[in-house]
């Protein structure tokens, strides 16, 4: 799968299942998918079908069907990095890991992400909750937002043309 195969499959999902949880803004989410998954090719994405660097918690996302080991590193505040065998969500296919995503995100933990329509906004917000520990976390991804023009993604007539482009999939 190409780099923009795999941009339009997973922004599909995204746009499809983002509105049920109250989430206005795709292309932060789309971005996430890019980078913690390199596009599709990680050993996670390959492996667990997880996309977006979700570690396994019972009962998180009923959409997991296991877990998956593997070597995980997070950056300390110091900028200095530790590495272990973590535990990371497993899922089905794609479309489990995108809702997998959604109900990682669905607790009081992250619901300043509700109703965001600015992807900076989102991320920052993502960042301070915790979800992720890189410093550069939100100008990597601001970065492939821009790269990959993703703000196409936002808004709800974008996602009426992308999903009626062909892609079989409804709203």
């Amino acid at each position: 799968m190409t780099k923009q195969e795999f941009i339009k499959e997973i922004g599909a999902y995204v746009q499809k299942y983002a509105p049920k949880y109250g989430i206005k803004v795709h292309s932060a989410i789309i971005a996430q998918a890019i980078l913690e998954s390199a596009s599709g090719t990680s050993e996670l994405a390959v492996n667990a079908n997880n996309f977006f660097g979700l570690k396994y918690h019972e009962g998180r996302c009923p959409t997991a069907i296991g877990m998956y080991k593997k070597v995980g590193s997070e950056q300390k505040a110091d900028g200095s990095y530790v590495s272990w065998t973590m535990k990371w969500c497993k899922f089905k296919n794609m479309e489990d890991g995108v809702i997998g995503y959604f109900d990682f995100i669905n607790n009081s933990n992250y619901a300043n992400l509700k109703g965001v329509t600015d992807a900076e906004t989102y991320l920052k917000n993502i960042k301070a909750d915790g979800y992720a520990t890189s410093l550069k976390y939100v100008d990597n991804l601001m970065n492939v937002i821009k790269t990959y023009n993703l703000t196409q993604y936002d808004g709800r007539d974008t996602v009426k043309i992308v999903l009626d482009a062909g892609h079989g999939y409804d709203t």
